[in-house]
């Protein structure tokens, strides 16, 4: 029985003196090669940290741990708008011009980040039927040389596009008006028959000199008693009566018609500038449209926007005291846009508010046709 005790009481002692070499070395273990936060061998996301083997520390100092900082997205910056704007559109040679001169056009333009541009010169007038007409597609020139001929006698619309290199659209549009003269250069000739002068003129009231008698200067006094001496011929002295003449002066009456006041014409509603069209019930719109006048008629062009589908247009019409009648149409490249498309619009204006109706064609096809309301920039 004591033996018993005995040998309890040794492996109890032998247990309690191997407790604390097996404490100390679990702890050297923590300390060295071991992870506590397990295997993080598949793990992606993951940081490095001084405290990290610091596990059983309740103490964290703010020197050795830093404030996290919230993350960045790459790319996240918005783009500013960094569209081409046109600043002038200028010939070298001042309106109006007579046909067959040659006219060189310059466009000033920039964007922001000073990119390369293109420009796209356009015309209208009589040589292209009123149809706005590309003359140059689109060029990195900034200038377009315009041999005038007979045929652009008139009034001329010269349009110039501009986009920065890369676009997929024209960002901004301008047109100036030209007018070419006809050619009054010919004048005509007179009959030179009818106007010539004689060196030697004959009087027609007198007879021929070979007709005349030849009289020597001393028998001058003999044929004339007013010739004393040769040649010379003495003024009568005595005072004659004035003869008074029997023809009395016509007075001829003129008469005077009335002045007829002519009708005053109506005013003509003013409407030349940039323009917003909405096509309300096709979700189209015609923004921006920029508009020419010259008296009743109007010419421009623009973008039509129908969704992600941006075109170019031209346009042409009239306006009255309160209305405006438009004919829009897309501008057809061999290398560009193939989309025909047609719109006739027609505005009035009431109570300050332009809006009125709309149809869109494509060729001869009624496609489309609902409201119209427009609204000009503010200048």
């Amino acid at each position: 029985m004591k033996c018993k005790i005995l040998s309890l009481s040794i492996a109890v002692l032998l247990c309690l003196v191997a407790m604390p070499f097996l404490l100390s070395s679990s702890a050297l273990g923590a300390g060295c090669g071991t992870n506590p936060l397990g295997d993080t061998s598949g793990d992606t996301d993951f940081y490095v940290s001084k405290n990290q083997n610091l596990v059983g520390s309740d103490v964290s100092s703010p020197a050795q741990s830093a404030p996290a900082k919230a993350a960045v997205t790459l790319g996240s910056v918005a783009k500013a708008n960094k569209n081409a704007t046109i600043q002038s559109i200028n010939p070298d040679k001042a309106g109006p011009q007579r046909p067959g001169a040659v006219i060189v056009w310059k466009a000033e333009a920039s964007n922001p980040n000073n990119e390369k541009m293109l420009y796209d010169f356009l015309l209208t007038g009589p040589s292209t039927g009123g149809q706005l007409t590309d003359k140059t597609g689109w060029i990195a020139e900034s200038s377009w040389t315009w041999n005038t001929t007979d045929a652009d006698t008139g009034e001329n619309q010269i349009a110039v596009r501009v986009m920065r290199a890369g676009s997929v659209a024209s960002e901004d549009s301008k047109a100036q008006s030209y007018t070419i003269a006809a050619d009054t250069s010919s004048t005509s000739v007179s009959d030179t028959t009818s106007s010539a002068v004689d060196d030697h003129p004959e009087s027609r009231t007198s007879e021929p000199i070979s007709d005349r008698p030849r009289v020597a200067p001393d028998e001058m006094s003999r044929i004339n008693p007013t010739v004393s001496g040769p040649n010379m011929q003495m003024p009568d002295t005595k005072p004659k009566a004035l003869t008074q003449t029997t023809t009395q002066a016509v007075v001829e009456t003129v008469a005077v018609e009335p002045i007829q006041v002519e009708p005053q014409e109506p005013e003509i509603m003013e409407v030349e500038g940039k323009w917003t069209v909405k096509l309300e019930n096709g979700g189209a719109t015609l923004n921006p449209l920029t508009l020419i006048q010259t008296g009743e008629n109007v010419m421009g062009m623009g973008t039509l926007n129908e969704q992600n589908t941006k075109l170019q247009i031209g346009a042409k019409g009239s306006v009255s005291k309160n209305a405006m009648s438009l004919d829009a149409w897309t501008i057809v490249s061999e290398y560009g846009n193939k989309i025909d498309k047609r719109i006739e619009i027609n505005l009035v204006k009431v109570d300050r508010v332009i809006s009125g109706s709309y149809e869109m064609y494509s060729g001869d096809d009624l496609i489309g046709k609902g409201n119209a309301t427009a609204s000009r920039f503010a200048s």
